[in-house]
């Protein structure tokens, strides 16, 4: 089996500072987006480090897997239980923006389609890019105008719809991008003068507030702060003026940058106020830490209780952050039978180097099941309502853990 590609972090990959510091070492996990095929040869567990740029704030993972490794041959979908929050996305944009309708609309990082969907039935004709190609071809199913391709500089010289835009979207993506400076330097090349940058990145604030450690992987090459992602973004001429927080992936910014500065909204300055509060220093973050680890470990002897009474226990959702959770877990992760999703492109694999077998949800049936173990624990509510077993309890590790 051929090695990984992955090189060290030695630098800042925003600002190229050398000056980084150690925040916590995982050790060896599971690459997050890994889902094999029954029988396949399994990767190597990966080292992975979590570091701090003394210069512009920003935390990033060390090592950097290469994008194309990552993402050429990708098994996450948008559409599978984001589809109403990109329908929201649209309207929250239309509301605060009130767009002309012939607007120029770019989305990186479109997946399989779900805002680009929103935006069409709103009445705008939007683009997409995105270098999946085993997701994208669903985007141009539904007849939406999707480019294979990363978002670059070169891309932009070499498509006519990646120039002179309106707005340009990135929603869960931005962090999985190695060259950043490269990407916003690029955004800002791409808008036309009046142009505006609708970015949705999770919140290393909302992360250690919740102790959402789980979403601490290889895909996701960095945490940003209000901090991080203004020094980023003003370097190239982008100024941050709209911002409020969301619910998805354990806490994520919904912001605007624009080419032209203005006063920012006061949920933005609340916002920023807020995370000056947060202890962020190594000594938080790694008492935020602790924190995720100590609920795991609740878990950890519950699954130890309940395999020792002989009950079965079987898991909703084949995620990224359901393989960290296994990889934290140990030993105790072979108390699960197997794992429930709805996805196409994980149902009938398995769970990174665990072999755990990821099985249909909509073929299931829940009434075998007395204890339902839910890896996608921000999507709990969800799982919980559609279940149809009212008999079954549920056990939620994180944030913190409960039996429901």
């Amino acid at each position: 089996m051929h090695p990984i590609p992955r090189s060290l972090v030695n630098s800042c990959q925003a600002c190229g500072n050398h000056n980084l510091s150690l925040v916590h070492d995982f050790g060896e996990v599971a690459l997050a987006g890994y889902f094999p095929k029954v029988g396949e040869m399994k990767l190597p567990f990966l080292e992975m480090q979590l570091l701090f740029c003394n210069n512009c704030c920003l935390y990033q993972v060390n090592p950097n897997i290469d994008d194309n490794y990552l993402f050429a041959d990708y098994r996450y979908v948008s559409s599978i239980a984001m589809s109403e929050h990109f329908l929201d996305l649209a309207k929250w944009w239309l509301e605060i923006e009130k767009p002309n309708a012939n607007s120029k609309i770019l989305e990186i990082g479109c997946n399989d389609g779900p805002l680009l969907h929103a935006l069409s039935n709103l009445g705008f004709n939007p683009t997409g890019i995105d270098p999946a190609k085993n997701i994208i071809k669903n985007s141009k199913f539904k007849k939406i105008n999707v480019i294979e391709d990363f978002f670059n500089s070169s891309s932009i010289e070499r498509y006519t719809e990646l120039k002179d835009l309106d707005y340009i979207f990135s929603s869960n993506s931005f962090a999985h991008i190695s060259n950043i400076n490269e990407i916003a330097k690029s955004v800002s090349i791409a808008l036309n003068k009046n142009g505006k940058f609708v970015l949705e990145v999770q919140s290393f604030t909302e992360l250690v507030k919740n102790n959402a450690f789980d979403f601490v992987y290889h895909e996701h090459k960095y945490y940003y702060t209000i901090l991080s992602l203004e020094n980023l973004f003003n370097k190239y001429g982008l100024f941050l003026i709209h911002g409020t927080t969301i619910s998805s992936h354990g806490g994520s910014y919904r912001l605007i940058f624009s080419k032209t500065k203005s006063k920012i909204n006061s949920e933005l300055a609340d916002l920023i106020m807020m995370e000056n509060t947060v202890d962020l220093s190594i000594p938080g973050i790694c008492t935020a830490i602790k924190r995720f680890e100590s609920e795991l470990y609740k878990t950890k002897l519950f699954l130890e209780e309940l395999s020792l009474k002989g009950k079965k226990i079987t898991a909703f959702g084949a995620s990224g952050r359901a393989n960290m959770i296994l990889s934290a877990l140990g030993s105790h992760r072979d108390h699960i039978n197997f794992i429930l999703d709805e996805s196409p492109e994980r149902i009938d694999r398995e769970m990174a180097q665990f072999n755990i077998r990821i099985k249909s949800f909509s073929n299931f049936n829940p009434d075998s099941t007395e204890y339902l173990l839910i890896l996608a624990w921000n999507h709990s509510k969800a799982i919980i309502n559609k279940w149809k077993n009212p008999n079954t309890k549920f056990i939620i590790p994180l944030p913190k853990f409960e039996l429901v």
